[in-house]
C-alpha cells in the first residue's frame, strides 16, 4: 500500500487508498507499524491546501468538474480521511500529535480553505475532527500561534450555516481550552461565545445544544471570563435560557394524590327486631264503634304506644 502510494500512478493511489480506508476503522490499525506511512498520506491534502483549492473556476460551479482535478481532490479527501480514522486511537493521536506535519497541515487547511464552499466541508470537518484529537498536545505558546490556530475556529462556529462544522470547530475549542496554558488566550468578546448564545434555544438539537454548553462551560470557567460575562448585557436572558432547558429537561411523573377526607361506613343493623303489633279484642271494638275522624286519631294513638310499649333496639348514626 505504500509503494502504490509513492507510485504516483491514479489507480494505484485509488487502489492503496481504497484499502487504507477500510483498514483504519479499527483499533489494531497503527500508523507507526507501516514506517512512512503517516508523510505519503499528507502529501495529497498538503498539495490541495496549498494548490489544489485554487483551481476551483466558475466554469465548474456549472459544468461538469475536470476528471484528473477530481481524482486529486478524492485522493485528499480520502487521506485525510483516513488520518481521521486513525486519530481516533490514542497511540495514533499521540503519533499524528508528535508529527512535525500535522500542525502546519491543520493551519493550512483551516486558513485556505473557504467554509462557506461546499466541496470544502469534508475536508474541513476531517481537519476539525482531527484537531479534536490531538487538542491534548496542542499547547498556544505565543499571541500570534493562538491567533493563527483559534482566528479560523471562531470564524466558523460563528459565521457558518453548516451544521456539522459548527459542532465540529465548538468542540475543538472546547478541547484546546480544556487545556489549563490555553485559557490565557481566551477573550471576553469571543465568537465562539456568542455563536454558543444564539444556538441556545434550539432545545431539540441535543448535539448542537451539547456542544454550545461545553464551550460555555469551559469558557466561564476561567474567572476573568465569568466576571466579564455577568456584566454583559445579554447575561440575563442566557441565565433565562438555561433555566428553561433544564425545565425542558426534566423527566415528569405521575404522581397520584388522594384528595377525599376519611370515609365513614354505616354499620350493619345488628340485633334489631321488629313485632308485628296485633290489637286487642277490646282496642279493635272500642276502634270499630268509633266514627271518623276520630277513629283515625286513636288508632295513631294506639299504633304509638304499642309501638314504645316493644321491645325495639335502636342503632344511632353520627350527626
Amino acid at each position: 500500500m505504500l509503494l502504490s502510494l509513492r507510485s504516483g500512478i491514479d489507480t494505484e493511489i485509488g487502489w492503496a487508498l481504497d484499502r487504507l480506508c477500510r483498514l483504519c476503522d479499527n483499533e489494531q490499525f497503527v500508523l507507526k507499524a507501516i514506517p512512512g506511512l503517516i508523510d505519503a498520506l499528507f502529501e495529497w491534502p498538503e498539495w490541495y491546501a496549498r494548490e489544489g483549492y485554487k483551481e476551483r473556476s466558475e466554469a465548474s460551479l456549472i459544468f461538469s468538474p475536470d476528471p484528473r482535478r477530481e481524482r486529486q481532490r478524492r485522493h485528499a479527501l480520502e487521506s485525510l480521511f483516513i488520518l481521521r480514522n486513525a486519530a481516533l486511537n490514542d497511540p495514533n493521536a499521540q503519533e499524528l500529535g508528535s508529527h512535525p506535519r500535522t500542525r502546519p497541515l491543520i493551519l493550512a487547511i483551516l486558513h485556505n480553505l473557504e467554509f462557506d464552499i461546499e466541496e470544502n466541508v469534508e475536508l474541513l470537518l476531517h481537519t476539525c475532527e482531527i484537531l479534536q484529537a490531538i487538542a491534548s498536545t496542542v499547547i498556544l505558546r505565543s499571541s500570534a500561534h493562538a491567533n493563527n490556530l483559534l482566528t479560523p475556529l471562531h470564524n466558523i462556529s460563528h459565521q457558518s450555516s453548516n451544521r456539522s462544522l459548527i459542532i465540529a470547530s465548538l468542540t475543538a475549542l472546547t478541547l484546546i481550552f480544556s487545556n489549563p496554558p490555553n485559557t490565557v488566550h481566551l477573550t471576553e468578546s469571543s465568537q465562539a461565545v456568542q455563536a454558543s448564545i444564539r444556538f441556545l434555544p434550539l432545545f431539540v438539537d441535543k448535539p448542537l445544544i451539547e456542544a454550545c454548553l461545553n464551550y460555555l462551560y469551559v469558557h466561564l470557567s476561567h474567572p476573568a471570563m465569568a466576571k466579564a460575562f455577568l456584566l454583559q448585557p445579554e447575561m440575563p436572558s442566557t441565565l433565562k435560557l438555561l433555566v428553561s432547558l433544564l425545565i425542558s429537561e426534566q423527566i415528569e411523573e405521575t404522581v397520584m394524590i388522594d384528595v377525599g377526607g376519611p370515609v365513614y361506613t354505616a354499620p350493619a343493623l345488628t340485633g334489631a327486631t321488629t313485632r308485628d303489633h296485633e290489637l286487642t279484642k277490646d282496642e279493635l271494638d272500642t276502634l270499630l264503634e268509633q266514627g271518623e275522624p276520630q277513629r283515625c286519631y286513636d288508632w295513631y294513638a294506639c299504633f304509638v304506644v304499642a309501638y314504645v310499649s316493644c321491645n325495639v333496639t335502636f342503632n344511632y348514626l353520627p350527626g
